[in-house]
């Protein structure tokens, strides 16, 4: 009998033994889970907030288009009730703005928030939940 033989059942008994061996990193993660959604929001503002869930974490992507430029807006962005990330844009010359963020994948499911308060009085908001 070869050595490898002979090696091949004790592997596959430790491998029985302890089923926890064999059960991948990121099992239990939620892998590539996404939402999206998009609002109208007042005086010709759109809004769309994407979420994608990838390597234990999720990624979002705010846009604002609003045709304007130079415009200065304050962006909040909102998870599970609790403040993530806040910050200002201002309007590119196409009269968009972007916002991408890195947010931690919390247990279950979440729902994450993102409002833009601009010019006028201008508020847009959308909200998603992205399942767990």
């Amino acid at each position: 009998m070869s050595p490898r033989r002979s090696l091949a059942p004790v592997l596959v008994a430790v491998a029985l033994a302890s089923p926890g061996l064999l059960v991948p990193a990121s099992a239990g993660a939620r892998d590539d889970a996404r939402a999206r959604g998009e609002t109208r929001c007042g005086q010709g503002a759109r809004t769309r907030l994407e979420l994608r869930s990838r390597d234990g974490a999720i990624d979002l992507r705010f846009r604002l288009q609003r045709g304007r430029a130079g415009e200065r807006w304050r962006v909040v962005v909102v998870q599970e009730g609790r403040l993530a990330w806040r910050g200002r844009r201002t309007t590119s010359r196409r009269g968009e703005l972007d916002v991408r963020r890195r947010l931690r994948d919390l247990p279950g499911a979440d729902r994450v928030t993102a409002r833009a308060a601009g010019p006028r009085g201008t508020t847009c908001a959308v909200s998603l939940v992205l399942p767990g």
